[in-house]
């Protein structure tokens, strides 16, 4: 080896030391950074969730959106109050006969009868049942929305009716005219035979259940909400009766509540202008703060009316759903993405990428 080979293995090998140097040095500065981000995990911590809750926080254009819908809500509950937008008994009978229009003929002995839970008249048999046209909704299992799809297909294909403390009867040209043998497991039992020899009876029993409630859902009893009238009959009669909470103004509240919502969630996302996946999770955040907050706020307002004036027909029981669901909801979608959003700010800030 001549003195210039040398010199070259001898300038490599400082060369090599002096890159081996280079990236222990760079190794304590590293093993430094994460060791003061550690020690300050706290305060960082803290830092990423004030920057959260800015970065979150009602703009003045969300203020408004806000108000808007608040003031949809309000209008909602009150325009459209427990009592308004209902039918009579006859126009609920109309709905029974345009269903009937579409039917296949081989079902019209099944649909063209009159449901037997109907029935409120009673043989010399049979003593007072307690059965009326003002009480019968809410008093016999075949209306509950529920229940019914059992108990009132049941007593179509038997030709039979169940009351709320399942005590059944008999029924014989809409008239009540004894007990029925074997009380309601018999019923039940003679239903499923009738089912297993004869499917398309099962079927047209069904679809009898399917018209007649919707004859009654939009009437002015209406039906009971479901299992209520089972647990406790009285308070079924005092909602169904005198509060007008049924199945139809619980729902229509629940559905255009939720209209309103969906409406100011897409109007919202109109002026989002982020980049970013964690920007759109960061807007998302102030539209369902938004939802929540003015459900909230319509709901109490609804409970304080209510209980200032005594008129439980102003009870927005739909709404009074949609806000829990919004409330619980709003709550788990923004926890998480203020998880995402401090834990993913902090893991960036440990492997040293730019925050």
């Amino acid at each position: 080896m001549n003195s210039q080979d040398f010199k070259n293995k001898k300038n490599q090998v400082v060369e090599n030391i002096d890159h081996t140097l280079d990236q222990l040095e760079q190794g304590r500065k590293e093993v430094r950074r994460v060791h003061e981000i550690i020690e300050n995990t706290d305060q960082i911590l803290d830092d990423l969730d004030r920057q959260f809750c800015t970065q979150t926080g009602l703009t003045t254009t969300d203020t408004a959106f806000l108000f808007l819908a608040i003031g949809l809500q309000i209008a909602r509950q009150y325009l459209l109050s427990n009592k308004n937008l209902r039918i009579n008994a006859s126009q609920g009978d109309k709905l029974v006969d345009t269903a009937l229009l579409v039917a296949p003929p081989s079902w019209r002995d099944v649909l063209t009868q009159s449901v037997p839970y109907d029935a409120i008249q009673t043989g010399a048999h049979i003593s007072d049942t307690g059965l009326s046209g003002t009480t019968h909704r809410y008093r016999t299992l075949g209306h509950d929305p529920i229940l019914g799809w059992i108990f009132g297909t049941a007593n179509i294909m038997t030709n039979s009716l169940t009351k709320w403390d399942f005590e059944t009867y008999q029924v014989n040209n809409m008239r009540i005219i004894r007990y029925y043998p074997m009380g309601t497991m018999g019923m039940i039992n003679r239903a499923i035979s009738y089912s297993v020899n004869d499917p398309k009876l099962l079927a047209a029993s069904i679809a009898r259940q399917a018209i007649h409630f919707g004859s009654d859902y939009f009437t002015k009893q209406g039906l009971p909400l479901p299992f209520i009238a089972t647990v406790n009959n009285s308070f079924a009669q005092k909602m169904i009766s005198e509060w007008h909470i049924d199945m139809w103004s619980v729902t229509r509240g629940i559905t255009v509540s939720v209209f309103i919502n969906q409406l100011v969630a897409l109007a919202h996302g109109l002026f989002y202008r982020g980049t970013s996946e964690m920007d759109r999770k960061l807007y998302e955040v102030r539209t369902r703060k938004i939802l929540s907050y003015s459900n909230a706020v319509a709901t109490s307002s609804n409970v304080a009316i209510v209980a200032i004036t005594h008129d439980m027909t102003k009870l927005d029981v739909g709404g009074m759903a949609v806000t829990i669901y919004r409330l619980i909801t709003d709550a788990n979608f923004i926890r998480q993405v203020k998880e995402q959003f401090i834990f993913g700010s902090y893991r960036e800030l440990i492997m040293g990428n730019d925050f």
